[in-house]
């Protein structure tokens, strides 16, 4: 039996939204400067709007 990977996510415009999940076949999250430190300095790259 697998687990089921869970991504929360609250960005209704996205393609890969549903139910409050992400439900990408992968995610891709990239840094916005050199070393992040807080979520506010990176990107989630695998959006895609609807």
């Amino acid at each position: 039996m697998s687990a089921e990977n869970v991504v929360k996510c609250s960005v209704n415009t996205c393609n890969y939204w549903k139910d409050m999940k992400c439900h990408a076949p992968s995610i891709e999250i990239n840094s916005k400067v050199m070393s992040a430190k807080t979520s506010a300095e990176t990107e989630c790259t695998t959006f895609k709007p609807r």
